[in-house]
């Protein structure tokens, strides 16, 4: 038996949707008892139900137990115990409050008002429970004239400055695709709890963890604000371009969609490069003799590349290039992911097991980024089976007796099947590309895709 980090540890999962379920997913990685407490009648505000928060179900095919069937909710919630309750009525909220008295951290995200309006916000925690670490993620945090709104990724990129990064030179801004605020923030919810518990140890008390989603990212957007504050540079939209690196883009290769990065950064990767490509003479070119001649004739040198590019595999060009010191990178999509000999050999996916009442059997999912060197992280449990915790935290962790479960029971403040979970019909992707159900695709890649300009009407 590995004797996991943080074993011994209990944690309230209190959060909907990405970011802080996958936090509280890599604490159960790494041995603490996470309970999901979930509501059968809000089912659709978190990824069982697929739905704009959640993902594919296996086989393409929803099934009688779809809300146990999700892709995503599987990879957010693995290695979770799931209880029920109904925090709406008082028998609900007053078990999660005899359960918060026997954790040692909460996590949710909740706009502020959520948890003032159930009696749960941090100085109520604390009189359940003093040593009690408790994340509150929200969009613009507790504090400010924003802290009230509600937020998702897709409104948070763009205010918090990414947007006006990414994108093509006459296009429009983009979204940077998986909603990527949602994982710096579980990324910083899990350092800010490691922070909190060594805090703790050393002085017996807790923290309250105050994490602004809004400000996890303007964070990375620190070189921009730097180049305005220094010099009054405002960011312009680039592409895959540098501003000073050429050449410094995405090439296409052989195949259907197949393309390599390739990003050169000073003079001995531009010659090693012209030598791969059997063309040393173009590092003597005027047009391309150093930096900034270079990035003044990246088009020219971006079409140069390409010729070389075009009939080769994407693996080969990486290969090739990084033999002689220059960073390069196959793009892979998903199936080249599952495939790939790199993350295959660091054991980086999981082949989970599922329960068989769902039918999903043994499938792939993804693990963690980093190892230990003294124990191997097992193989966590699939995502928990609604309410599958019920009577264990109940009768075990609560002491509560028979009668008063029953009563639950009937009431609905527990239960094992949602409340409102209509079996959803999966769309596949290219028909909703068909009926114009997706956002509209950058034009670059709505080429690629070979798609008409305008999606068409259904």
């Amino acid at each position: 038996m590995v004797n996991l980090p943080l074993k011994g540890l209990r944690v309230i999962d209190l959060s909907r949707v990405f970011a802080m379920p996958y936090a509280a997913a890599f604490l159960a990685d790494l041995g603490a008892e996470v309970i999901k407490v979930e509501g059968c009648a809000f089912l659709s505000a978190d990824t069982r139900l697929g739905g704009p928060f959640g993902g594919p179900w296996a086989d393409d095919a929803p099934g009688e137990l779809h809300y146990e069937r999700n892709g995503v909710f599987h990879v957010l919630n693995r290695g979770k115990r799931s209880l029920t309750l109904d925090l709406n009525q008082a028998a609900g909220l007053e078990t999660l409050k005899k359960l918060i008295a026997t954790a040692d951290i909460v996590i949710e995200n909740f706009t502020p008002r959520v948890m003032r309006k159930f009696g749960l916000d941090y100085p109520n925690l604390r009189a359940l429970r003093p040593d009690v670490i408790m994340v509150s993620n929200t969009g613009y945090g507790h504090s400010g004239p924003f802290s009230n709104y509600g937020a998702m990724a897709a409104s948070l990129e763009p205010t918090h400055g990414s947007g006006a990064f990414i994108g093509y030179e006459g296009g429009p801004p983009n979204k940077i695709s998986n909603s990527y605020t949602d994982f710096l923030a579980s990324w910083t919810a899990l350092y800010s709890v490691m922070a909190a518990l060594l805090y703790r140890t050393r002085t017996g008390k807790g923290l309250w963890i105050d994490l602004a989603m809004y400000q996890v990212g303007t964070a990375f957007m620190g070189e921009g604000l730097l180049d305005y504050a220094f010099n009054g540079r405002a960011n312009r939209w680039m592409g895959n371009h540098h501003d000073v690196h050429a050449p410094h883009n995405t090439y296409p290769c052989k195949g259907h969609d197949r393309w390599v990065t390739i990003a050169v950064t000073d003079d001995s990767e531009w010659r090693a490069l012209c030598a791969v490509i059997d063309n040393p003479e173009l590092a003597k070119d005027a047009r391309f003799i150093d930096a900034s001649s270079r990035l003044k004739h990246q088009d020219e040198l971006d079409a140069l590349i390409s010729m070389w590019t075009t009939p080769l595999d994407h693996y080969e060009v990486a290969h090739r290039l990084q033999a002689v010191g220059v960073p390069a990178g196959p793009v892979l999509d998903a199936r080249d992911l599952f495939t790939d000999p790199h993350l295959a050999a660091r054991k980086f996916f999981d082949h989970i097991e599922h329960s068989p009442e769902t039918e999903v059997g043994c499938r792939p999912q993804l693990g963690r980024p980093w190892s230990f060197s003294a124990f191997e992280v097992p193989t966590p449990p699939a995502g928990p089976r609604l309410g599958e915790a019920n009577n264990y935290v109940l009768r075990e962790l609560l002491g509560l007796g028979e009668a008063e479960i029953t009563t639950m029971t009937e009431q609905r403040v527990i239960g094992t099947t949602p409340a409102d979970a209509p079996v959803p019909i999966p769309v596949p992707v290219a028909e909703q590309l068909r009926l114009g159900r997706l956002v509209e695709l950058d034009p670059l890649y709505r080429q690629r895709l070979k798609l008409d300009s305008q999606p068409r009407k259904s």
